[in-house]
């Protein structure tokens, strides 16, 4: 809350730019989630390249995994994704929705076992990236990439995303990126935040695919004041700047 001013985040007094994870002051996080073989499947089909290339071995992932703290509750998963914001750059992870168990892995294979139909830019809509759409096969990052091929043939995996990159246009962006559900058909849904002027709000779509195009209903745009949650957020941050103060 700090950085933003009049609905828009500033670095060094220039607004973050759309698309491009520069200067950005937050960790993006990459979470493939399913149920109880979630982990068993990912090593099974080789997904994880940690476990052949570097020196982590197989056991050490697995050991790391069985001794995670579970993640029960928004509260713990909040704290959680805190404590790996401090760990270094972007992170990946393997999360068992069931028992709430969880490991962050070093590199996954983005070579995956896909179907022969195949196609990456059918899975999500042209201004998934850029709010005009322009640019649309080109800035795919590669986390991205894994969160639409795992799902698409491991079909109980879910992939959720908070991106870093920035979403919207120099007037609506607020300069935070989008958090996204990937299954098995592609993009599910989004959220991300805009503004009108000095009022942040929020963006929430559901996409649909049908005879191989992704489309979505109207969108849902609720501001802050209608989201408690977010609320809880605005007025626990607000205490500890006064505290701090």
């Amino acid at each position: 809350m700090p950085l933003i001013r009049d609905g828009k985040i500033y670095i060094h007094e220039k607004p973050l730019a759309e698309g491009s994870d520069n200067n950005v002051p937050y960790h993006g996080f990459l979470f493939f989630v399913d149920g109880l073989s979630i982990l068993d499947g990912l090593v099974a089909e080789g997904v994880i390249n940690d476990i052949k290339d570097g020196s982590r071995t197989l056991e050490s992932l697995i050991a790391d995994y069985n001794s995670s703290k579970p993640l029960l509750s928004s509260e713990q998963f909040s704290n959680y994704l805190e404590q790996e914001q401090k760990v270094g750059e972007d992170g990946t992870y393997i999360f068992n929705s069931v028992t709430g168990k969880v490991v962050r892995v070093n590199e996954l294979n983005n070579n995956a076992k896909l179907p022969v139909d195949f196609s990456l830019m059918e899975r999500i809509p042209k201004d998934f990236v850029y709010s005009d759409g322009r640019n649309h096969s080109n800035s795919i990052g590669t986390k991205t990439r894994l969160a639409i091929k795992i799902p698409a043939f491991m079909e109980n995996i879910h992939a959720y995303q908070i991106k870093r990159s920035p979403y919207g246009n120099k007037s609506t962006g607020i300069g935070m990126g989008k958090v996204t559900h990937f299954d098995k058909n592609g993009l599910k849904e989004e959220f991300f935040f805009g503004n009108t002027g000095a009022n942040i709000i929020g963006f929430y779509r559901h996409y649909i695919i049908r005879e191989n195009e992704i489309y979505r209903p109207q969108d849902l745009i609720m501001p802050l004041s209608d989201m408690p949650r977010f609320k809880e957020i605005c007025d626990e941050t607000r205490c500890r700047l006064q505290e701090a103060d």
